[in-house]
């Protein structure tokens, strides 16, 4: 009778448990399509069909999930690649503009200054969405090669000083007097810092914002610090 009974809770109580748990192991692997079997009426048959039906739709969100996923990608660089040509147009007569600047009012001079200054940024935002889309495509590809990222931070701050007086903020640089070369991709550190020293500008609520620079024999480190309140 004992060996009856242990074989009756085995059969229906051990077993779906442990098949349900082999299951859950299968979609938390990726493997969607699993199901259970559901045998009988009994509560432990309620319980497999219930899985079932919480299976089918967590696979059902996945799926919508990955096609809004798809589409996004598809939209960022459908639009990144469309503003390229008109971009390039206004940046052109942005810099007729800007180097004939010295002949103008005191007030076309600074318009012509700010648009100059807006194109530019614009076009730092359309770089950084055509370099999203080429993530996402798994196309991306890293062009490391050794270089002296202080020249590249020096760069980067060069380029945010006009926006960075906009703001009335000043940018200080504490860095070691000595170059330190590294192994990077110089175009991404530049993206990178460059939206970090111009967020930093606009956050710091025209305060100094200090972008500090440390090595050691093995690892390079940035920081870049705001004092606004935000």
């Amino acid at each position: 009778m004992i060996g009856a009974i242990a074989w009756y809770v085995t059969r229906n109580v051990v077993s779906p448990v442990s098949h349900a748990a082999l299951v859950s192991e299968k979609l938390a692997a990726g493997q969607l399509q699993e199901r259970m079997v559901v045998k009988g009426e009994d509560e432990v048959a309620r319980l497999g069909a219930s899985f079932n039906h919480m299976a089918a739709s967590l696979q059902e969100q996945i799926t919508q999930l990955a096609m809004l996923s798809q589409m996004q990608q598809r939209f960022v660089s459908d639009v990144s690649h469309e503003l390229r040509t008109p971009l390039t147009t206004v940046r052109m007569a942005a810099e007729v503009l800007y180097d004939a600047r010295h002949d103008f009012d005191p007030i076309n001079k600074r318009s012509a200054e700010l648009l100059y200054n807006q194109v530019e940024r614009f076009q730092s935002l359309l770089a950084d969405l055509l370099e999203i889309s080429r993530f996402d495509a798994g196309v991306a590809m890293l062009d490391a090669e050794p270089e002296d990222i202080l020249q590249v931070v020096a760069h980067v701050i060069d380029g945010a000083a006009p926006v960075a007086a906009e703001y009335g903020s000043e940018i200080i640089l504490r860095a070691p007097t000595v170059g330190i070369v590294a192994e990077m991709d110089a175009r991404r550190i530049d993206r990178i810092l460059r939206n970090l020293i111009l967020n930093a500008v606009e956050h710091g609520e025209g305060r100094p914002v200090t972008v500090t620079v440390s090595a050691n024999q093995s690892a390079v480190g940035i920081a870049v610090r705001d004092q606004g309140s935000a």
